[in-house]
């Protein structure tokens, strides 16, 4: 049996992962909605965090010390950074970059203690060929593409201009967001495997708004059809065995 914890920051996201995944077993969790599912090899859960770092490192908490999972999956939507990037694409993130907490000039003096990993890194240096069978499998059989690379995380909203810039061209970062450093930091201290998938709903530039309101609830029936796949068919096992 593989326990999985989902941590969804909004409301929207919380809803449509329930109702994607069919999560029936709804209650509350020191404030919080969670809804879970059993099935024959896959215990899980989701939680309603609430936005931001705050809500969604307390949240991932509450999941670890009561649900005791063997993956925190981080979800929700995210900015596009790469131009090379489009609605609706699935970032699957190797790291995530915590650039708030100091210019971006300095961040890249001191990277390590702002960097945190997901299983990603692991699972891509075991050679396995797991994840581009995934992709590949998304590419086929989806509305949208899974694309692997670094999400920049930061409760800074990114409408354009040079923290755009800054964020893809000294950081590397293909996607942004608030929550993602936050969940994966919590559950590392905590010696949880974590992933991260978030589908682009805006290009992080001065129409953000106008596109997340366009896009999000279409854009989440994706990822959350995409992460039903990854954790109900086999995939997740697969990886489990690797790790």
């Amino acid at each position: 049996m593989i326990k999985v914890g989902i941590i969804c920051p909004c409301p929207i996201e919380y809803k449509t992962c329930r109702n994607i995944l069919e999560l029936s077993n709804e209650t509350e969790l020191a404030g919080r909605a969670v809804a879970s599912k059993t099935s024959e090899d896959i215990d899980l859960m989701a939680i309603e965090a609430g936005p931001g770092k705050t809500q969604c490192a307390s949240a991932t908490q509450l999941v670890i010390d009561n649900f005791q999972p063997d993956y925190v999956i981080d979800v929700g939507g995210a900015g596009a950074l790469s131009n090379e990037l489009n609605i609706n694409d699935i970032v699957c993130a190797k790291n995530a970059f915590e650039y708030d907490v100091y210019d971006i000039d300095k961040f890249l003096k001191w990277p390590s203690g702002l960097t945190t990993s997901t299983a990603l890194t692991r699972l891509l240096s075991s050679e396995s060929g797991i994840i581009q069978e995934f992709t590949d499998w998304v590419a086929l059989h989806g509305s949208s593409r899974l694309v692997v690379g670094d999400i920049a995380s930061g409760e800074n909203i990114v409408s354009g201009g040079e923290l755009r810039r800054d964020l893809r061209d000294k950081l590397g970062a293909i996607a942004c967001n608030w929550e993602t450093s936050a969940v994966l930091r919590t559950a590392q201290l905590n010696s949880v495997q974590a992933f991260s998938f978030r589908v682009i709903t805006d290009t992080a530039d001065r129409n953000y708004k106008e596109q997340i309101k366009q896009n999000w609830e279409g854009a989440l029936k994706i990822l959350y059809t995409v992460l039903k796949e990854f954790i109900h068919s086999g995939w997740l096992d697969r990886i489990s065995q690797v790790l």
